[in-house]
C-alpha cells in the first residue's frame, strides 16, 4: 500500500445507507487485448483499495471516512466470462493477502470494504 500513489475513481457517490458510500469504477472501450485490460482493472483495483485503507479517498472525500466503501465496477460491453471470473477471484481473496487483510483491520479511515461488479450492454 502506497499512500504516494494516486488512483483513478470515475465517481464516488452516497447509497441509501448513511454507513455506506460507493467507489465507481466504469469498465467500457477496447477489451480485444483481454490481459492487457485485467491489468489495467487489477491496478485500478488495488489503487482503490489503498486510497481508501490509507486516507487518501477520506482527504479528497471526507464524507466517505469510518464508512464501509463499495468498490463497484461497472462493466459495459466487456468479455462477461473473463471479466466476470477476475472480479471473482480479485474480489474474494484480495484481503487475504496479509498487508491488504492487515491494513484493512488496522485502518482507522474506513470501516469495511466490499465489492459489486455491474454488467450492462449499451444500445447501438
Amino acid at each position: 500500500m502506497n499512500k504516494s500513489q494516486s488512483f483513478v475513481v470515475d465517481f464516488v457517490v452516497k447509497t441509501d445507507s448513511p454507513d455506506v458510500m460507493k467507489m465507481v469504477l466504469v469498465e467500457e472501450g477496447d477489451w480485444s487485448d483481454i490481459d492487457a485490460r485485467l491489468q489495467l482493472l487489477q491496478q485500478r483495483m488495488y489503487g482503490c483499495i489503498d486510497a481508501a485503507i490509507d486516507g487518501q479517498l477520506a482527504d479528497q472525500f471526507p464524507e466517505t471516512k469510518g464508512k464501509k466503501i463499495v468498490v463497484s465496477i461497472d462493466f459495459y460491453d466487456v468479455p462477461h466470462e473473463e471479466a466476470s471470473e477476475f472480479f471473482e477471484r480479485f474480489s474474494n481473496n484480495v484481503f487475504l493477502i496479509p498487508s491488504y487483510g492487515d491494513g484493512l483491520r488496522q485502518s482507522r479511515f474506513v470501516k469495511d470494504i466490499v465489492f459489486e461488479a455491474n454488467f450492462e450492454t449499451l444500445p447501438k
